[in-house]
């Protein structure tokens, strides 16, 4: 199968979950953007998770490789932030989880609200602002496709019919078959967002903490 044909598969995937697509496009910039306010209102149990969050954000097991062995190496730091965000930030978080329906959602609306807090308390300049919303755009992107899909499994185990059948795992695999061509948009915007971010980071470095005035 050549390139067309599989861009063309996974944007026909794509148009069949548009409505959860959208919505979850739209539960992820809300949160986002309530985050930001929230912090702009210096609402004191906000200030207070805030101020954690970036104590505990400088010793994420996760983000020590990029500021240690992988440091030196743009290329490395890439393609560990790709599969790092491919494999937990959307398969294991937002696509298995949704066999529990109610999970995506959660997921999507504590992680656009942390990211939203986070950056808002974080000094950045006009060029750093930038990344941050490519990347934003980019990843949650992907993650809306992925929650999408996982959701679509777990109402497929909930509600087989919507698939025209009565077998449960038949649904299941009907959803999943369909829905696999969601993951190579979702590679593909995942791969963009590392290149972007990793990029202008490894050149820039991280904007500063700090409380915002």
């Amino acid at each position: 199968m050549n390139y067309k044909k599989i861009i063309e598969q996974s944007l026909l995937a794509a148009a069949r979950r548009k409505r959860l697509i959208i919505f979850f496009l739209a539960l992820h910039a809300t949160l986002l953007i309530s985050g930001m306010l929230a912090m702009s209102w210096k609402m004191p149990a906000v200030l207070e998770l805030q101020s954690q969050l970036m104590e505990e954000v400088q010793n994420l097991s996760y983000i020590k490789p990029l500021t240690g062995v992988l440091s030196p190496s743009l290329i490395l730091k890439i393609l560990y932030t790709f599969a790092f965000n491919l494999i937990f930030g959307a398969f294991v978080s937002t696509t298995l989880t949704g066999f529990i329906v109610i999970i995506p959602y959660v997921i999507a609306l504590w992680r656009s609200f942390i990211i939203g807090i986070l950056f808002y308390g974080m000094d950045a300049s006009p060029l750093q602002s930038l990344v941050f919303y490519g990347t934003a755009i980019l990843e949650f992107g992907a993650y809306s496709l992925s929650s999408a899909l996982g959701t679509d499994l777990g109402l497929s185990l909930i509600f087989p019919g919507r698939k025209g059948t009565r077998s449960r795992w038949e649904a299941i695999r009907i959803s999943f078959r369909e829905g696999i061509w969601l993951y190579v948009l979702v590679a593909i915007l995942l791969f963009v967002g590392a290149i972007w971010e990793i990029s202008w980071l490894h050149y820039l470095g991280p904007p500063s903490t700090g409380m915002p005035s």
